[in-house]
């Protein structure tokens, strides 16, 4: 039989496949990426309402800076190291030369007229206050008589750390039913004397209402130059609020990339309401390596 047809192309093996084209989608996959890696870094930088650096604090809250604390590696075992570093400035000379800073500025800003009861208190549980209060009074009584009150009458932990009776302290003095000179313990490394919060009372509010409270702040007044408070957390309790009414100075302190600006820009306002003198804000556990590459190694 015979055929019309003929060879015009002999068949040959591509060498490389037509399609898909690899390169290409590779190209445009990574380059997509990229994009949206941009994208969502900048959607999550908008987003978040937390505080970056001392700028921020500023600018946001309106608020004077007394200082920033550096982050302190510390594991929820060893709290010590957070809540005593003052007592080891060798190992913490970043943190303690913060902490000599914030006094500094607390002293020069009431030469006339001084700071004796000073009140420290957060937004919310978690952002250092009780480590601050016992760092602040621990720098403070290198140059003064200082006292320090866990006025936080509903989750107390000064206690165990300085590893003193917690059944004694202020509770108990405003109620009457122990010696003042028994409440009151005289801790020799950091040179201060504490008061605990002492037996946890069925309601705290009234107990720091009381003129029995009062009376005692008059009197303890007298006898120390510095008299530091570590307080309740404003937007967990009202405590804080009542406490604030017989300091002379309230300082804030505000945890760095946790603490969202509404729960702060809230709580100043509760304070404010009540006429509280507020000192400054105090931003604490700043990751120092991380600020820098926000670019706020300067501030």
């Amino acid at each position: 039989q015979t055929s019309n047809a003929r060879i015009a192309d002999p068949a040959v093996s591509p060498i490389k496949p037509i399609k898909p084209k690899k390169s290409l989608i590779i190209g445009l996959a990574f380059f997509a990426s990229m994009m949206l890696g941009v994208l969502l870094a900048f959607l999550f930088e908008a987003l978040d309402r937390t505080f970056k650096g001392a700028s921020d604090v500023e600018e946001k809250l309106g608020q004077v800076l007394l200082g920033v604390l550096p982050l302190i590696s510390a594991n929820k075992k060893n709290r010590q190291a957070q809540v005593l570093a003052m007592l080891d400035e060798s190992k913490q000379t970043g943190y303690a030369e913060s902490m000599r800073t914030i006094r500094t500025g607390l002293v020069l800003s009431s030469l006339d007229n001084p700071h004796k009861i000073i009140l420290i208190t957060s937004s919310v549980p978690g952002e250092g206050k009780t480590s601050v209060s016992s760092n602040l009074a621990i720098a403070m009584a290198k140059m003064e008589k200082v006292l320090l009150i866990g006025a936080d009458l509903r989750r107390p932990s000064l206690s165990k750390v300085f590893h003193v009776d917690a059944d004694l302290g202020l509770s108990n003095v405003v109620a009457g039913t122990e010696k003042f000179s028994e409440c009151i313990h005289h801790i020799e490394d950091a040179n201060i004397d504490f008061m605990p919060c002492g037996l946890i009372p069925p309601n705290p509010l009234e107990l720091l209402s009381s003129e029995r409270f009062s009376q005692l702040i008059a009197v303890l007044e007298k006898k120390y130059d510095r008299i530091v408070i570590d307080s309740p957390p404003v937007h967990a309790v009202s405590d804080a609020l009542v406490l604030s009414t017989f300091a002379k100075a309230v300082v804030y302190v505000v945890e760095a990339d946790k603490t969202n600006q509404d729960l702060v820009q809230k709580g100043i306002k509760h304070l404010q309401q009540h006429d509280a003198p507020i000192a400054g804000i105090i931003l604490n556990k700043l990751d120092m390596k991380k600020s820098a590459k926000y670019g706020y190694e300067n501030d």
